[in-house]
């Protein structure tokens, strides 16, 4: 069963349209012939409903007919079969028979007839059992608002269809006959206009859902291809989009592949180029040095090794940058407070001033009992441990960054770390004189420097927050600046907490 299905389904995609416009124009086509069947029945229902009204209005008349038959004697023992030829069931009920009072277990609802058809002497007394459901005062008042017999039964056997329900009409006579007529047909469970135009909107509300959802898989090769841009649209080296669905997503895809795979190599020339030119320069930069040994002004040499040592720098940050170090380091968990606690001892260490304000205790609040308790908080001891999956690497080559950029530029770095359940924080504050509103946003470009207070001759290769940035960017977090009042910078970096088990 399944082989023949699988059959009938490849034999259907050889008729599905290659393009986009095709497979819409299909969509269209296909929802449109839906929904006309749709309302091509909805209206057959209003035809043959009208059609079932007006026939039942004519059997009110036939009914007269038949009573004022079967009033004569003569015809009384025919009178079945006559009913029988338009559909009716009729049947003379014994005058001791009271088993119609109760004929569907309910009470039976009672017509009134006008007083100037009781005048008439014809009929009596009229009785509609159903089997559920009522006439409505509306209803009636039409049927009682006739002026002659007949037109009472036709309008009465007209609501009757229109209400849609099985039932049938106890008829007594002036001569004491009592009659039960019924009609398979005509007075009979129908299902009702409300019904029917709920059910007909429901139908189209699911045709509207699965031509949405159809709709949503036609698209689905783009949403693939933007979300593969969004989420790798810097990773080079990730494996291809998929190529599949329509002609033009599957030149997206393709020509998404082929530029990825163009930038690559051009990212891969230009970093191979560029460690050619910083191996070929490190000869002669290793003469210079020793060269820079023998010159005897003491200033002159100092001079000339810190140009090399600058040099060496821009080279090895320009690397770096055009490196793909990052993606290189595997990540892990670890205990971010010890990393980043560790970076700040280090200068420390070192007589740097640069301090570290840990995450602040968990607290707690006692719960009352009947046995006591309060509301004083309670807070857990010793050193708080938060735990972040990472690179663990590139994150101390930023914060060093960091770090190095605050001492340099504001002479003291304070380094605080707080976390919440989702996100952790870091704050480095300076002393320094700040980066004016218009050059934070790019600051983060490579080698843009900032004149002034930041100018080229403190030094740097433009590189470091460039390469701060790369990094957050890769664990998916955000770099903010801001001047603080009076003065100082602060640089908060938000880092999403997430936690992996390392295999």
């Amino acid at each position: 069963m399944g082989g023949i299905f699988a059959e009938f389904s490849n034999h259907l995609r050889r008729y599905k349209p290659r393009t986009l416009g095709g497979r819409i124009f299909m969509l269209m086509m296909l929802g449109g012939v839906i929904i006309a069947i749709l309302s091509t029945m909805a209206s057959l229902y209003v035809i043959e409903r009208n059609e079932r009204i007006g026939r039942a209005y004519t059997l009110g008349f036939t009914i007269r007919e038949l009573l004022r038959i079967a009033e004569n004697p003569e015809f009384e023992s025919n009178i079945v079969d006559i009913a029988a030829r338009d559909g009716m069931a009729l049947r003379i009920l014994p005058p001791d028979d009271l088993g119609t009072l109760l004929l569907f277990s309910r009470p039976a609802q009672h017509i009134a007839l006008p007083v100037r058809l009781a005048n008439t002497g014809w009929p009596i007394s009229v009785k509609v059992h159903f089997l559920r459901g009522r006439l409505s005062a509306e209803q009636r008042a039409v049927i009682e608002a006739t002026e002659n017999p007949s037109l009472f039964l036709a309008e009465l056997s007209r609501e009757i269809a229109r209400l849609g329900l099985e039932a049938q009409v106890e008829i007594m006579m002036p001569s004491g006959k009592r009659f039960l007529v019924s009609h398979d047909e005509l007075w009979a469970n129908y299902s009702s206009p409300s019904l029917v135009f709920l059910m007909f909107l429901m139908g189209v509300a699911a045709v509207l859902a699965v031509f949405a959802a159809l709709a949503d898989l036609l698209a689905g090769p783009f949403k693939n291809l933007t979300r593969a841009i969004i989420n790798h649209g810097d990773e080079v080296d990730n494996p291809p989009v998929e190529e599949r669905g329509p002609t033009e997503a599957r030149s997206m895809a393709a020509a998404y592949n082929d530029l990825r795979e163009r930038i690559s190599r051009m990212l891969g020339d230009r970093t191979r180029m560029l460690a050619a030119i910083s191996h070929d320069l490190r000869t002669p930069s290793t003469r210079l040095r020793l060269r820079a040994e023998f010159i005897e002004n003491d200033e002159l040499r100092e001079t000339v090794l810190r140009d090399l040592d600058e040099m060496d720098s821009l080279l090895n940050d320009a690397l770096d940058f055009l490196g793909d170090w990052i993606q290189k380091e595997e990540e892990r968990t670890v205990d971010f407070v010890s990393v980043l606690e560790a970076i700040c001892d280090d200068y420390a260490d070192l007589g740097r001033p640069v301090s570290f304000d840990g995450p602040q205790p968990l607290q707690f609040s006692s719960v009352h009992t009947v046995f006591g308790g309060g509301d004083e908080p309670h807070s857990f001891g010793g050193k708080r441990s938060i735990r972040l999956s990472c690179r663990p690497g590139t994150l101390k080559r930023a914060f060093t960054n960091l770090i190095e950029n605050a001492l340099k530029y504001g002479h003291r770095a304070k380094v605080s770390l707080e976390a919440t359940a989702d996100t952790v924080l870091v704050t480095i504050r300076d002393e320094g004189p700040g980066i004016p509103d218009e050059h934070q946003d790019k600051v983060f470009l490579p080698f843009y420097r900032v004149e002034g207070s930041r100018a080229r001759k403190t030094g740097g290769s433009g590189l470091g927050l460039s390469i701060v940035k790369t990094v957050v960017d890769a664990h998916d977090g955000h770099i903010a600046l801001r001047n603080m009042p009076g003065r100082g910078l602060e640089v908060i970096i938000s880092l999403p907490r997430r936690v992996t088990v390392n295999p």
